[in-house]
């Protein structure tokens, strides 16, 4: 049944009501899970945040759970609270130990999680995760990158002696270093140029060829350039074929103007057959 993610709901289950369960995943990772109203299971959706999650996106997991979808979300290893060193490798071993914390028989009982419909959307470096987790085969019912900053092609521009590219990248992970623990704008050079052939996402697009995806591109992105980081992915994503979404918002990186409309094309998307 679609619901207006809009609207507060007229009534409310009593026994299982909506709410906001905090988790300390591996006694290490602080996150949230939004509960949708109901019994469930339900629907989930893991949302990554980026670099460094000044953005956490909780007005869309507010939104999605108001359509009966639970949200979840986490900090990674250094960020945020969460224990541990930053880097952006080890925010994608996190979030394979997430994904399987989620496929635990009790956590997802407490939670009201359906097992079989686990979803997964990152925004900017969260939506390059959420790419490479597509790519890989990682265990989710669909894949939806926002406005993704791909960290790949970033260390191959650097690679090939791109020296604006290496200014704007160097800039950028300063600028973001206050909330994270453990991490210099130079450690996180080193770790994507270290990773910069493995985290080639186009070398084989049959790889998103079975993979249930939507594309958000904000196209007046000043920070994952729309021609550089996101355009190429609907690229790869019309030669793989499939089910692949592809929507494309006059927005900013942040979709500070589109917020709704966020929302919406998940919410729509999720609960496509």
């Amino acid at each position: 049944m679609k619901r207006d993610i809009n609207k507060d709901p007229v009534i409310v289950d009593e026994k299982f009501p909506p709410e906001m369960h905090d988790l300390f995943i591996e006694d290490r990772l602080l996150g949230l899970v939004y509960l949708a109203d109901g019994e469930g299971p339900h629907k989930t959706l893991l949302l990554l945040h980026g670099f460094p999650g000044n953005e956490k996106n909780l007005d869309l997991a507010q939104m999605l759970r108001r359509g009966g979808y639970n949200v979840m979300i986490f900090h990674y290893s250094g960020s945020w609270g969460s224990s541990g060193n930053y880097s952006f490798s080890q925010n994608y071993r996190d979030l394979h130990a997430v994904r399987q914390t989620i496929d635990d028989d009790s956590f997802a009982r407490e939670h009201r999680i359906d097992r079989d419909n686990i979803y997964l959307a990152g925004h900017s470096v969260g939506g390059f995760l959420t790419l490479l987790a597509a790519r890989d085969g990682m265990d989710f019912r669909g894949f939806a990158p926002l406005a993704p900053y791909n960290l790949g092609i970033q260390a191959e521009r650097i690679h090939s002696g791109d020296e604006e590219a290496h200014r704007e990248t160097l800039d950028l992970f300063e600028g973001g270093l206050k909330p994270l623990n453990g991490a210099t704008a130079e450690s996180l050079m080193a770790d994507i140029m270290e990773n910069r052939i493995s985290w080639d996402l186009f070398g084989d697009p049959r790889a998103y060829a079975d993979k249930k995806m939507l594309l958000v591109i904000a196209s007046q992105d000043a920070c994952a350039h729309p021609k550089i980081h996101q355009v190429p992915v609907a690229g790869a994503l019309a030669k793989a074929g499939g089910e692949k979404t592809v929507v494309s918002l006059s927005c900013s990186h942040d979709f500070s103007e589109k917020r709704i409309a966020v929302a919406e094309a998940l919410y729509e998307w999720m609960g496509e057959r």
